[in-house]
């Protein structure tokens, strides 16, 4: 019999890294309710008798045309969306320096991205609506996690090393900014201009095959876009990679929360939304349309 000390007294779980909890907590929190936003606009286009019914729950035609107010206000459009998504990735990669199978993790994630795309590019032919994500923020999770896990490995079983945090930083700085530029533009010395020729496809997937055979593969890296939910691999990869060194340097070993106070009872259901974050984003929405089709019913509107 082996004299194992493991066998005896098991491994404990990790404790959480309370920061990183809250940071992810807090823009999927927020992508919750964005997307009760969407859901919501969407009902003037879903039920039948809606302009018929709408006199006797004018509030309902209120909250409506709120949500409208939140989808179009540029703002939030253009920097808080943006932001809070970065935050999210950013949380990502300091979860990924923190993970013991980042290999395991990203399979999960390319596994959930694939059910998502077939699934909403089933609903896209169904509703006739444009909600096909071709490549979405679990994609550019997915890829970038399962990247760096199989030279996670390699580093480790080869080369007998940890990856470098500057490699991570170095990498992700390049990624992003060369991102950015290439949506810009790159001026030459010669006055010329080299940017992607970026384009936007809808529909289903294979409305997106029979626009472009190749729009899949350039969605993902940044030059064919979707409006419903996109994030390619340049930029956005870069800021899990950015994510992913300052977590190697601020944790190292140790993996522990340096803010262990933000574990109060106010924070808490950020926190456990934080720790679940993939069944949040993966449930929200089917959950949310299942409660309103629940609530809507009883109200005397149907589809």
């Amino acid at each position: 019999m082996k004299n194992d000390a493991t066998e005896v007294f098991p491994r404990k779980r990790p404790k959480r890294v309370y920061e990183v909890d809250l940071f992810r907590g807090l823009p999927i929190f927020l992508v919750v309710l964005y997307h009760l936003c969407y859901d919501m606009v969407q009902l003037p286009g879903l039920i039948a008798n809606y302009r018929v019914l709408i006199g006797n729950y004018p509030a309902l035609e209120g909250l409506v045309a709120f949500c409208q107010d939140i989808l179009s206000n540029p703002v939030i459009h253009d920097w808080l969306v943006p932001f809070f998504a970065g935050m999210f990735l950013f949380a990502c990669g300091v979860s990924t320096s923190l993970s013991r199978n980042n290999v395991r993790r990203g399979l999960l994630l390319l596994l959930w991205s694939v059910l998502l795309s077939v699934a909403t590019s089933i609903l896209s032919g169904i509703l006739g609506e444009n909600v096909f994500i071709g490549w979405g923020i679990l994609h550019v999770m997915a890829f970038t996690i399962l990247l760096y896990g199989l030279a996670e490995r390699f580093s480790r079983r080869v080369l007998h090393k940890e990856i470098h945090p500057l490699v991570c930083l170095f990498l992700g700085v390049l990624i992003y900014l060369l991102g950015l530029l290439l949506r810009s533009g790159i001026e030459t010395s010669a006055g010329e201009v080299i940017q992607w020729p970026t384009s936007y496809v809808s529909g289903s997937f294979s409305d997106w095959l029979k626009q472009d055979p190749l729009s899949f593969f350039k969605s993902a890296l940044g030059m064919t876009g979707n409006y419903v939910d996109w994030w390619p691999i340049f930029p956005f990869s870069g800021v899990i990679l950015i994510g992913m060194a300052f977590g190697k340097v601020l944790y190292g070993e140790r993996k522990e929360s340096r803010l262990p106070f933000l574990s109060f009872p106010l924070f808490r259901p950020l926190l456990f939304i934080g720790g679940h974050t993939l069944w949040v984003y993966i449930l929200h929405q089917p959950i949310a349309i299942a409660v309103l089709y629940l609530v809507l019913s009883s109200m005397g509107f149907h589809l």
